[in-house]
């Protein structure tokens, strides 16, 4: 009998769960919020889908050995991380075995995960702990492996690292081989967390006995983890919370031939191959929509503080306040930032067209009202680099028109106003006391500027970009390490405390056309070769020229001045009027002026109807003279969104 349980998947999140709701005083309140979180970001993100960044959780793995076969190896550890990439990103290799009746939902979380680099004591990490124990097992319903006191390793601080302990054996006395367990969004900080076998944990070292031992066990507990349920969760009439998984009677196991029909859902069946559901590692390979939509759910709710987490950025050399905020998602408030990444994408700037930005942690284009139709809101997060102490300053906010040429302090500081205001001012805040290893989140109501007012612009009206400054001294320069210049890109990547985003959402409601329309220009004093490159972001799904054609168009004498130029470029070919770009790292040269300036656009065309759930992400950046010196840049975020077949919503019970 023993054999034969451990050839089944067994899960305890719900006996964790039901334990917590009889014991844990407030457990079952906090649980109903969050679903009342859920549902609204549900309804907040209906058309919008998808989340434009990546969010990137800090780990910490806890090792808890009783020998030296168990005391597992960082290689192995790295394993389970990869794996995580690859599964919440739809980069797994099996990602293509999804059967064509789930594909449409089949998504990418857009969540990653690495190893911690600071601890909670402001010490620098590998993100591993280890312990040697004495204790022969760890059952599911004592957490006696979240606590040093009882043989295992306390846990760090939940609101900043996600805790993964890993033993030699979690057996439970009455289901038998237990390969994990997880702890909902809602329960206790000390015992917050997941637990895996670490038999079944990564893919080398001891998990290499089929058929947990691909890692998929911690992809499902983190799902739970991130408030997902099981897709079985309740039989044939229960509910996972998810409108695009079917119901289901039972949790499937091993490796079932597709349709596996139960509760009546022919003719597809059930969705056997998620990984919330209880089949083999090499079985389970995709999460839906809905999932996806509820794990972003909790990272803006009661996992919002894991996005803000230091975890992540190496310890100063000494306890220094330093307020900053993110160009990218992988900088760690290094000046000048060594990344190579575009700085115009920070995912410390987000709008949104109503007051929920902190609901929802991400970013939609600005939407013009007439006057009395309200503000948009703009919403930034000042970090604390420092481990110690606390800081204040002044966040000032401002708008330009789009360009991929933009200087400072013109246009941000309102003197162009010629053929229209160019930018200005949004306003301006004292950030408050922020303590080391903390941050806050500022809200800036805006009204965006009438498109009417940019009728010579042709079709580029209504996109603008944001740049943030946190000022900590009163004067010149203003408490920046390296004083401002013309150079707008250069002030970014050399000032911590300044971030800046031109993010064009190019088809957030399907059937809007999928065009983007922009400034680029020479912003310097001499005339020059401006080079404008396109690139992808790494770890993308797949490629945007896999899903159709991308054009510039440059309009007659902007393409009649490239033409005049000996048609410079790479990757690219002419197509009416305009350039056709074949694959990234393309790139076309132009010849500009000093004070040069015109407005070109990008279309994005399917090469077939889509139906499918992804976001694509193409970058434009403008560099300059030999040396290529980057100017600035934009980037095009393109969402596909399709719904599935629904199922009325009903939160779990």
């Amino acid at each position: 009998m023993e054999r034969q349980l451990k050839r089944r998947r067994a899960c305890g999140t719900m006996e964790v769960h039901e334990r917590l709701l009889r014991e844990e005083p407030g457990y079952a309140a906090r649980f109903a919020a969050n679903e009342v979180h859920t549902r609204m970001f549900a309804r907040a993100t209906a058309v919008s889908g998808l989340r434009t960044g990546v969010a990137v959780i800090p780990v910490v793995v806890h090792v808890v050995y009783r020998n030296a076969a168990e005391n597992i190896s960082l290689a192995q550890i790295q394993s389970q991380i990869d794996i995580l990439n690859a599964d919440y990103r739809r980069l797994n290799a099996d990602a293509s075995l999804v059967p064509a009746a789930f594909s449409p939902v089949a998504s990418d979380a857009r969540i990653r995960f690495q190893l911690a680099v600071r601890d909670p004591s402001c010490n620098a990490t590998n993100g591993v702990t280890r312990t040697s124990t004495t204790v022969t097992t760890f059952w599911s319903n004592t957490d006696n492996i979240k606590s040093t006191a009882t043989g295992g390793r306390d846990p760090w601080p939940a609101d900043r690292y996600l805790n993964l302990w890993v033993a030699g054996d979690v057996r439970d006395p009455v289901v038998g081989q237990l390969l994990g367990y997880a702890q909902f969004p809602g329960g206790p900080a000390a015992t917050d967390g997941v637990v895996i076998d670490q038999a079944s944990f990564g893919n080398i070292g001891t998990a290499t006995s089929p058929p947990y031992n691909q890692g998929r066990t911690a992809t499902h507990e983190i799902g739970h983890w991130l408030n997902l349920w099981h897709t079985f969760q309740g039989g044939c009439g229960g509910t996972d919370g998810v409108a695009d998984t079917p119901t289901q009677a039972l949790p499937n196991y091993g490796c079932p031939t597709s349709p596996h029909i139960s509760c009546s859902n022919g003719p597809n069946g059930d969705m056997f191959m998620n990984y919330m559901d209880y089949t083999d590692d090499a079985c389970m390979f995709m999460f839906s929509a809905g999932q996806v939509t509820r794990m972003n759910a909790a990272l803006t709710g009661p996992r919002a503080s894991i996005l803000a987490s230091d975890g992540l950025v190496p310890a100063p050399s000494s306890p220094v306040v330093d307020l900053w905020s993110q160009d990218t998602p992988s900088d760690l408030g290094l000046e000048p930032n060594p990344s190579t990444e575009p700085m115009y994408q920070s995912d410390d700037i987000w709008v949104r067209r109503q007051n929920d930005g902190l609901i929802v942690q991400d970013h939609e284009n600005p939407e013009y009202r007439a006057p009395g139709g309200g503000p948009n809101y703009v919403y930034v997060r000042v970090r604390n680099l420092g481990c110690g102490g606390s800081g204040s300053g002044t966040v000032r906010l401002y708008w330009a028109k789009a360009s991929t040429a933009l200087g400072w302090p013109a246009p941000w500081d309102g003197s162009v106003a010629v053929p229209a205001l160019m930018g200005g001012l949004i306003g301006s805040q004292p950030s408050g006391a922020i303590a080391g290893r903390s941050s806050t989140i500022l809200t800036f109501p805006w009204s965006p500027p009438d498109p009417a007012d940019y009728a010579a612009f042709g079709a580029d009206r209504s996109h603008f970009c944001l740049l943030s400054r946190i000022e900590t001294a009163p004067a010149a320069p203003y408490g920046m390490t390296s004083p401002e210049g013309a150079n707008l890109y250069a002030n970014v990547q050399n000032n911590n405390n300044i971030v800046w985003k031109n993010l064009d959402v190019v088809d957030e409601v399907p059937g809007t056309g999928r065009e983007a329309a922009f400034g680029i220009g020479n912003p310097g004093e001499k005339g020059d070769l401006m080079h404008f490159v396109f690139s992808e972001p790494e770890h993308q799904w797949r490629s945007i020229f896999e899903w159709g054609s991308v054009y510039v168009d440059l309009g007659e004498k902007v393409f009649d001045r490239w033409r005049r130029a000996d048609a410079q470029g790479a990757a690219i070919e002419a197509v009416d009027g305009g350039l056709r770009v074949l694959k990234p790292d393309a790139w076309f040269g132009l010849p500009l002026d000093p004070g040069e300036v015109h407005t070109i656009s990008m279309r994005f065309i399917p090469r077939r109807r889509t139906r499918e759930n992804a976001v694509y992400a193409l970058d434009l950046t403008q560099l300059a003279g030999e040396g290529r010196d980057p100017v600035g840049g934009l980037r095009f975020v393109l969402k596909t969104i399709h719904r599935g077949r629904a199922k009325t919503y009903r939160a779990p019970a």
